[in-house]
């Protein structure tokens, strides 16, 4: 898991040592990312009791994960600086999703770990970059840390790792195995799976239903083969609409909008177009579109986005036209 050969595990460095440390998220933090960070947070706490650990999550964070990050309350910090012992980044998929941190991170003493589940392209700027494709949550691989430095969580640490797994593996519904024995394990430490669901539960907003409605009013159907392509423009909840628009029925649903200074695209599709495909939503279509226009994205071979400076018509053309072209047929508009 290593980028180098080194035998020494996770912080990389002498717990003794460890005085100051900071857990960095991605932009608006969601519940994977948040979570996993409270989770590590106690395992370094545990591992050297006198290090004083805080939590960044640039550009904030999620409606659901600002809920969460109520009960599972932690210092947060804004600035940082330069002076830490060890950063820890987690779930970032991209570098550039840490923001203003990026540079704070680079240019930081201390020892820089990465604790990702994304396909990443560059990890240079870490010491030790701890990465696993198969992973289905950032959230299960903290767990595994647990284990392999004997570190038996206490049970609020359990619930938060449990709610990280579930959020980003659908209520375990796309959960690999790994990811099921840390769910039961993470049980068997004193989480509670309905608590869980209870949590993870959110009622939208007004924004929210605002957005998800005026993104069937802008919806636009296109077919590829057999393959039902549903996109929209909407000028926020980008991920939210996208999702929605799978469970209307599409295969893959792209959803574009402008925002103050960017323009971001949101994607989903369901297991069957990416089983069937094989096409990463994150790696092959996010990742290479944000770097061809001008930003940076990333993201899960379902659910994927990324950021850009072009607009959203071209940013949703642009998208429209390589999904094409990685299918191997042109998207029709149905009328």
């Amino acid at each position: 898991m290593s980028k180098d050969a080194k035998d020494e595990g996770f912080p990389f460095l002498d717990p003794k040592k460890l005085a100051r440390a900071v857990v960095v998220c991605h932009r608006n933090a969601d519940a994977d990312s948040y979570l996993s960070a409270y989770a590590i947070s106690a395992l370094l706490t545990a591992i050297s009791p006198r290090c004083s650990v805080e939590i960044a999550a640039p550009e904030g964070m999620t409606v659901l994960t600002v809920k969460l990050s109520k009960k599972f309350e932690h210092q947060m910090t804004e600035e940082g600086g330069d002076d830490y012992d060890l950063y820890v980044v987690v779930d970032v998929g991209d570098a550039e999703l840490l923001k203003s941190w990026l540079e704070r991170v680079k240019r930081g003493r201390g020892r820089k770990v990465l604790i990702d589940h994304h396909p990443l392209r560059d990890t240079s700027m870490y010491d030790h970059a701890l990465v696993d494709e198969s992973a289905t949550s950032t959230g299960e691989m903290v767990w595994k840390l647990f284990g392999e430095l004997g570190v038996k969580p206490a049970p609020k640490t359990a619930q938060a790792l449990l709610e990280a797994i579930m959020f980003d593996s659908s209520h375990l519904s796309i959960a690999g195995e790994s990811g099921l024995r840390a769910a039961v394990g993470l049980i068997d430490a004193g989480a509670d799976l309905q608590e869980a669901r209870r949590d993870l539960r959110s009622e939208p907003d007004y924004g929210e239903v605002l957005a998800k409605l005026k993104g069937a009013q802008r919806l636009r159907i296109l077919k590829a083969g057999d393959w039902v392509v549903a996109t929209s423009l909407v000028g926020s909840f980008q991920a939210h609409v996208a999702r929605s628009l799978i469970y209307l029925g599409a295969d893959l649903a792209v959803v574009a909008g402008d925002t103050d200074d960017e323009t971001r695209v949101s994607l989903r599709s369901t297991q069957k177009f990416y089983d069937t495909t094989r096409i990463h939503l994150g790696s092959k279509v996010a990742s290479e579109l944000g770097e061809r226009l001008g930003g940076h994205g990333g993201g899960h071979s379902t659910a994927a986005s990324f950021s850009c400076t072009v607009g959203e018509e071209e940013a949703l053309a642009s998208t429209v036209g390589a999904v094409g072209s990685l299918i191997g047929t042109p998207l029709a508009e149905v009328e």
